[in-house]
């Protein structure tokens, strides 16, 4: 009987020690503290069964007195609902492919939910990337937002080759084309990229409030043609989801979007020149512009008006649809080269 007692009692401190272990190393692992896989994997490959009794002992006194605290502030400042026993789990999880993508959704069906605070304004569709980097959230918003403010930037550097050769008379750099024609490239590359982007943005997003509309809500108040708009995206024209999809998302009445006029009377013509190249000119095909000639057009104003006019529309639906003020944090890397943007101090 007291043999039995005994192993019961080691058992019960094994398993604790290692729950313990494995959901500290789950806790570092998302904040970055690894720099490899050998240490985070530590805790699978030590036998917490066989330890001797006093080492098992400290161990386990160590996880009542330290380690539920740490693990509970963890879980606390992070998740609505995780605990030791599901972080354990997870460690399993990970341990098996060194690191986990998943959709939210599912993770916190498995896991637990996370804090709004830990969010940061990510939307529902996102997916959690845990790896020796931490837990970084991903999702396409987010790393075209990340595409605009690095495209701005590599203007700004090619601007400030360029500029002092622009104020030169042609024949002192007509044979100095080395020293400024690979910025002249990036330059002229990163504004097809910008406005390309922008409309991939503005699609992201607006895809992304769509399917997460579709995730959290019956759809049998609205009308066949709105259900139908807000299930299937790719049939619907970016044009026909400004014109919709804030109103029936937020049931609000329909008032003026910040941005939709320049960027789709403006802009737009620019960007389907990029995307559909073609020699041929049918102006009557395209609003009476040449198409062709709008490819070759391109240039800083328009960049400026796609970037300008692209947040104004991400920023006016958001407000409509959350009710909060601005763009989404995943915004904010454009936002740090806005003021160049509008007042081209390169």
């Amino acid at each position: 009987m007291n043999s039995a007692a005994r192993t019961t009692g080691r058992d019960k401190e094994s398993a604790a020690v290692e729950m313990a272990e494995k959901a500290v190393a789950v806790g570092r692992l998302m904040l970055g503290e690894f720099n490899d896989w050998e240490e985070f994997c530590r805790p699978a490959t030590v036998d917490y069964s066989s330890l001797p009794r006093r080492q098992l002992k400290s161990g386990y006194a160590d996880v009542r007195r330290r380690l539920e605290t740490e693990i509970e502030k963890f879980c606390d400042q992070n998740f609505v609902s995780l605990n030791t026993e599901r972080l354990a789990k997870l460690y399993d999880e990970i341990l098996a492919n060194c690191g986990l993508e998943i959709p939210l959704k599912e993770f916190e069906r498995r896991y637990g939910k996370l804090h709004p605070k830990a969010l940061n304004g990510a939307p529902p569709h996102l997916t959690i990337s845990i790896s020796l980097w931490g837990l970084k959230f991903r999702f396409p918003e987010d790393m075209i937002a990340k595409d605009i403010a690095t495209s701005l930037q590599l203007i700004r550097r090619a601007k400030r080759t360029i500029n002092p050769y622009e104020k030169l008379p042609h024949k002192s750099v007509s044979n100095r084309t080395e020293a400024f024609v690979p910025s002249l490239r990036n330059l002229e590359f990163a504004q097809r990229a910008i406005v390309l982007s922008c409309f991939n943005l503005l699609e992201a997003y607006l895809n992304g409030l769509a399917w997460d509309y579709c995730e959290s809500h019956s759809l049998e108040h609205l009308s066949k043609r709105k259900a139908k708009l807000l299930q299937d995206t790719t049939s619907a024209s970016i044009r026909e989801k400004l014109d919709n999809y804030p109103w029936i998302i937020s049931g609000t009445s329909e008032v003026p979007l910040d941005g939709k006029a320049e960027f789709l009377e403006q802009v737009k013509p620019f960007r389907d020149s990029l995307v559909h190249p073609s020699p041929f000119t049918a102006p009557e095909r395209f609003g009476g512009y040449q198409k062709l000639q709008k490819f070759y057009d391109l240039d800083e104003g328009i960049v400026k008006l796609a970037v300008v006019s692209c947040l104004s529309l991400i920023a006016s639906i958001n407000h409509i649809v959350t009710g909060a003020k601005g763009v989404p944090a995943w915004c904010e890397g454009i936002d740090n080269e806005i003021e160049w943007a509008v007042t081209n101090d390169s």
